[in-house]
C-alpha cells in the first residue's frame, strides 16, 4: 500500500522557472541547466523505482516515496521506504549512464561517461547513514527497533556496474532493475518474526506521514538577483514576454497567439522566484498590467488564499 506518493520535485519547478525568466546570456544559466539535468535524471530514476515497488503485493508493505524526516540532529530524505511488521527497507535510487565503479576502500563511486570520469560518494554509505538516522528517529519516538535493511537501485538498465575488489557488500546491496524485486523477496523470506503489531504498524505509518517535511527551495544557491529576471507574460508559442491583455484575452503582438490563462504561468514563476506572497501592485508590475481592477479580477480567478482587505490584500498559494 502506498502511504505517501512521490510529488514532482520543487527543485525542478524552480529550475524551470529560472530558465524561463533568465536572459539567454545570463552567466548563471549554464549552472542552472546543469542542476536541472541532474535533478531530472534523479527524478526519472525514482519513478523507475516506483514502478518496480508497485509490483509488490499491496498488503506486504506500507510504501513511502520521497519521505523526508528530522532525526533530531539532521534532516534526511529516503528515495523509498518500505515498512512491514517484520522489517523496514530503505532504497536509494541512482540514475547514471555509463560505467559505475565502486571503491569500498575509500567509500567512493566513479562514473565514467563520454570519456569523462567523475567521483561521487558511495551510495551504499549514504543508505547506511539513512539507516542510522531512521534508527534514531524510531528511538526518538519510542518505537521498537525494527531490523532496517538498505539497497541501492541502479535504475538505468544500460549502466555497467563494476566491483573491481569483489566486495561482497556491493554485490549484496547494489541492484540493477531486474534484480530488485528478487532482492526484496529475499528480505521477506529472511524476516519472519513480526516486531510490530498491525496497530503499531498503522500508528507508525501515520506518524511517518505526519512527520514528513517538504524540502525548501534551493534558489539561493545560484545567487541570482530578483532584478535579473524577465518580467511580463510569456507567449506559449513564440516565448516572447510581450503578451497584452485586452478583450478578456492575452494577445501576443509578435505571433498573434491568444490565451485566456497565460497569466497563470507568470504568477507561478513569481511565487517560485520572487516571493511566496504577492500584492495587487506587485502583480501588476510583474505582469505589466496597468489596471488594479483587472489585477484583482485575475488574482481572484486563481486558487489563491487572500489575507487583508482592499489595498492591503496579500495573496499566496494555499499549502
Amino acid at each position: 500500500m502506498i502511504v505517501k506518493r512521490r510529488i514532482f520535485p520543487l527543485r525542478i519547478k524552480v529550475n524551470d522557472a529560472v530558465q524561463r525568466r533568465l536572459p539567454v546570456n545570463h552567466p548563471k544559466l549554464p549552472e542552472v541547466i546543469q542542476d536541472s539535468l541532474k535533478a531530472r535524471a534523479g527524478h526519472k530514476g525514482e519513478e523507475a523505482l516506483d514502478y518496480y515497488t508497485s509490483l509488490l503485493h499491496q498488503d506486504e508493505f506500507h510504501i513511502f516515496q520521497g519521505l523526508r524526516l528530522n532525526s533530531g540532529q539532521a534532516y534526511f530524505q529516503m528515495d523509498s521506504l518500505l515498512l512491514s511488521p517484520s522489517f523496514a527497507l530503505i532504497i536509494e535510487a541512482k540514475n547514471m549512464a555509463g560505467t559505475l565503479t565502486f571503491n569500498s576502500s575509500f567509500n567512493q563511486m566513479e562514473r565514467t561517461f563520454n570519456d569523462k570520469t567523475d567521483t561521487y560518494e558511495d551510495p551504499i554509505l549514504q543508505a547506511k547513514r539513512h539507516r542510522l538516522l531512521l534508527q534514531k528517529w524510531l528511538k526518538l519516538h519510542h518505537f521498537p527497533q525494527l531490523p532496517i535493511e538498505y539497497i541501492v537501485f541502479s535504475s538505468n538498465p544500460s549502466t555497467s556496474l563494476r566491483n573491481p575488489f569483489n566486495d561482497q557488500e556491493i554485490y549484496q546491496r547494489v541492484c540493477p532493475p531486474g534484480k530488485i524485486i528478487f532482492k526484496i523477496e529475499e528480505f521477506i523470506s529472511k524476516y519472519k518474526k513480526e516486531i510490530l503489531s498491525l496497530r503499531e504498524q498503522k500508528n507508525l505509518s501515520k506518524l511517518l506521514l505526519k512527520s514528513d517535511v517538504l524540502p525548501g527551495s534551493h534558489l539561493h544557491q545560484f545567487k541570482i538577483a530578483p532584478s535579473d529576471y524577465l518580467t511580463g507574460v510569456q507567449c506559449p508559442s513564440c516565448f516572447q514576454y510581450a503578451m497584452e491583455r485586452y478583450g478578456g484575452t492575452w494577445n501576443c503582438p509578435h505571433c498573434g497567439t491568444t490565451s485566456k490563462d497565460a497569466h497563470k504561468q507568470a504568477i507561478e514563476d513569481y511565487f517560485l522566484l520572487i516571493s511566496d506572497t504577492i500584492t495587487n501592485k506587485q502583480f501588476r508590475i510583474f505582469l505589466h498590467i496597468h489596471s488594479p481592477k483587472l489585477a484583482t479580477k485575475l488574482l481572484a480567478s486563481m486558487d489563491l488564499e487572500c489575507h487583508g482587505a482592499a489595498r492591503r490584500s496579500c495573496y499566496y498559494t494555499p499549502q
